[in-house]
């Protein structure tokens, strides 16, 4: 290769930094902009993008206690784009639903995944196609931990109101009875994680308990 084809193939390879960049900005800002169910302690929903760094901090940390034979670094990076799909598709709650409406957000995610591997430079998205494929142990983990933060969230936030506006959910019976049919439904989906599903129950029991005051 002499030095003119080396600038040349340098000056591309700037040109599609540059241009990656720009298209990541735009796709981060749009991500910012979908909202959640679970509120903050000042009432606002939470974000898609504070959702993934929230995500990310908690999955490499269970990761490291309790599995360290997965690579925490591929674990950051799944939680990086696990979301990713609903800057098309939006958010739709998974707590409460019909297997109708699993369905049909699972297809519009599908779509909405098709449309972003066109937008979106290489790297990110192999590493998306890897973790919507969910083979990897890592991409299973932070699927399963993604399922635990929003009662995490209501815990931090208090935000009782947020069952009984957004899911009219009025008293702990109820909620307790709702959950157990969603945890087992999600406990059976990752049986490989069974020490984190122990922290899991611990936690839905302090929601449980906060938000209704259960003694």
């Amino acid at each position: 290769m002499t030095k003119e084809q080396a600038k040349n193939n340098n000056s591309d390879q700037t040109q599609r930094a540059h241009d990656y960049l720009l298209t990541l900005a735009k796709i981060t800002t749009k991500f910012a902009e979908v909202e959640r169910a679970p509120r903050y302690p000042d009432g606002h929903r939470e974000n898609d993008a504070e959702h993934s760094f929230h995500l990310s901090l908690s999955a490499i940390e269970l990761a490291a206690d309790f599995y360290p034979n997965l690579d925490v670094g591929l674990v950051a990076q799944f939680c990086t784009v696990h979301d990713l799909p609903e800057v098309y598709a939006g958010d739709v709650r998974s707590f409460k639903i019909t297997d109708e409406q699993r369905k049909q957000k699972e297809l519009s995610e599908l779509a909405a995944t098709k449309r972003l591997i066109k937008e979106l430079p290489p790297y990110t998205v192999e590493l998306l196609k890897r973790y919507e494929k969910q083979t990897e142990p890592e991409a299973r983990f932070v699927r399963f931990i993604d399922k635990l933060l929003p009662a995490i969230i209501n815990i931090t936030a208090g935000s009782v109101y947020n069952l009984k506006e957004d899911y009219n959910i009025s008293s702990a019976e109820e909620l307790n009875r709702l959950k157990e049919e969603h945890y087992q439904y999600i406990e059976a989906m990752f049986p490989e994680f069974k020490a984190v599903q122990l922290v899991c129950r611990l936690v839905w029991k302090t929601e449980s308990k906060d938000e209704f005051n259960q003694k």
